[in-house]
């Protein structure tokens, strides 16, 4: 009987800790050419834990410089695939024809959780944000 009621305790426990952190989904894209992970506004919403945690340069870190191995890396940090977008570019070449090409983003997202006091940091930087 003292087990199942310690394993009850514990499980409520744990419910609480979880209630007090506030789950967000953050994204961040790259284009196939450069590998460059694009974080928009993030150094301007969250606090500087988050930042740090989050925003890694993957060509600087890992030396990363094709899409699908940055994919491989970020999806071991936590990052998720979310979208690929492909864009079709048209400009005319030097012989008078238009060339077409493609180039390819990736969406990624992460789910982070952040307590009371980041979640109104971000909210108050959320309004300042234009």
């Amino acid at each position: 009987m003292k087990k199942y009621l310690f394993v009850l305790l514990l499980g409520f426990t744990t419910m609480g800790a979880f209630a007090q952190a506030h789950k967000l989904t953050i994204y961040s894209s790259f284009d196939e050419r450069y590998c460059v992970v694009q974080y928009p506004n993030y150094d301007k919403l969250y606090p500087d834990s988050i930042k740090t945690a989050v925003m890694i340069d993957y060509k600087e870190k890992y030396k990363v410089v094709f899409p699908n191995t940055l994919i491989l890396r970020m999806n071991q940090d936590g990052w998720k695939l979310v979208s690929v977008i492909v864009k079709p570019t048209t400009f005319s070449g030097s012989n008078g024809f238009a060339n077409i090409y493609s180039t390819t983003e990736y969406l990624m997202s992460k789910e982070i959780l952040l307590d009371d006091a980041a979640v109104n940091l971000y909210l108050q930087n959320l309004s300042k944000l234009k």
